[in-house]
């Protein structure tokens, strides 16, 4: 759930180490969209409700200095009014009266920083990362703890994981539905691709 901007650990790998920067420098990345993937399971009783966000976006800039220092800015954004679990009825009750998607249109994951095995990095292979941010769900931002796995390729990177969301946290409505009652936390699922970018995150 977006997510993030967990793009900045590919952003690290792509960029020169630090022992071979003179100058500070900055690298700019995306998340492709079309082969990027958000979804959650809900448990519920009867079955486990299942949905998707295929409305979203994401960028991350990446500032590597001389002293091995790292300053990142990213950010994913999630269109509430976009996300859909196959009842109609069942995602109008979610947008219009759990996500209120008129007054919160958006669900941000904003990046603050990760730590990684950063030696890892100049072989190219798969590693993991531990991304911390904020999570911005109806109006009210959290701290947000996530493990990634990167997943780094000659086209660009796929980062991949998943966490709980505990929806009472942030102040939403029991999103149960006729007889079909849901239990916390729901479990947000990702899978993102990103790729290189001329424009600078906003």
């Amino acid at each position: 759930m977006k997510t993030a901007v967990l793009v900045w650990a590919w952003a690290c790998l792509l960029a020169p180490s630090a022992a071979e920067v003179e100058s500070p420098r900055a690298a700019r990345y995306a998340i492709d969209p079309l082969r990027s993937a958000i979804s959650w399971e809900l448990p519920a009783t009867l079955h486990t409700v299942r949905g998707t966000a295929p409305e979203f976006s994401g960028s991350v800039e990446l500032e590597a200095s001389p002293g091995g220092e790292h300053v990142v800015r990213g950010r994913v954004s999630v269109r509430a009014a976009a996300m859909k679990t196959g009842n109609e009825s069942r995602d109008e009750k979610m947008r219009e009266k759990v996500l209120e998607v008129e007054r919160y249109p958006e669900i941000v994951f904003d990046l603050d920083a990760v730590e990684a095995d950063w030696s890892k990095l100049a072989g190219g292979s798969a590693f993991d990362a531990k991304v911390s941010g904020r999570l911005t769900v109806h109006g009210t931002a959290l701290a947000l703890q996530v493990s990634v796995s990167v997943e780094p390729s000659a086209e660009g990177i796929t980062l991949s994981g998943s966490f709980p969301l505990r929806w009472k946290s942030y102040g939403l409505s029991d999103p149960s539905f006729g007889f079909v009652t849901v239990r916390e936390p729901m479990k947000v699922v990702f899978r993102l691709r990103a790729v290189p970018s001329e424009t600078p995150p906003k």
